[in-house]
């Protein structure tokens, strides 16, 4: 499991995944992945794009960097799923709290509204 800063600044907080989010790379990634979403306490985007795999423990991932960024009064946007991973957050109801999207600029302005 890989977690790339593409963006991090005063605005916003842009990441990329690759890999398998199961047991063994949630612990691989999950203490970087919040230190770049929920401690910042900016906007968030993560591009899922090369996730190719998404368990629980993933899910619970996102969705305590989700909590903790509403308490700032802020969001966190997945982007660009694959279609097994869209399917399996889609099922769990996490699309409730944490919005998909496709296309980045789309994305920039679900966090800026």
């Amino acid at each position: 499991m890989e977690l790339i800063k593409l963006k991090e600044d005063n605005e916003l907080s842009h990441i990329a995944l690759s890999g398998r989010l199961d047991v063994n790379g949630v612990q691989q990634i999950e203490q970087s992945f919040m230190a770049a979403t929920a401690l910042r306490g900016k906007p968030a985007i993560v591009d899922i794009s090369e996730v190719s795999f998404l368990a629980s423990l993933g899910m619970r991932m996102f969705l305590n960097s989700a909590k903790a960024l509403k308490q700032q009064k802020t969001r966190i946007v997945l982007l660009n799923p694959q279609p097994l991973v869209e399917d399996s957050l889609r099922s769990a109801g996490l699309t409730s709290v944490i919005p998909i999207e496709y296309d980045i600029d789309t994305a920039m302005g679900l966090l800026k509204g």
